[in-house]
């Protein structure tokens, strides 16, 4: 686990022919681009993206947070599915 290419660690690539790289939902496209990119820099040009699950996770907003806008004056309350 790795917060961006920074933290890669040169010697994990050493006598290494395949990398896989994984993504949560939450995680920012641009660090999965910056991670790649070093790969690709680094003698891993052939990449392969691969979608084994779908993406359809969708994060609601905590129930505090929809009541205190639902009586927020002015507004209306609004259904978080």
């Amino acid at each position: 686990m790795i917060d961006n290419s920074q933290a890669i660690n040169p010697k994990w690539l050493e006598n290494v022919n395949t990398v896989a790289v994984t993504a949560g939902a939450s995680a920012p496209e641009v660090l999965v681009e910056d991670v790649v990119n070093y790969l690709r820099q680094n003698g891993f040009g052939n990449v392969e993206e691969v979608e084994v699950m779908p993406e359809n996770v969708r994060f609601g907003l905590p129930p505090e947070i929809v009541q205190a806008i639902g009586s927020a004056g002015g507004t209306e309350a609004v259904a978080v599915r």
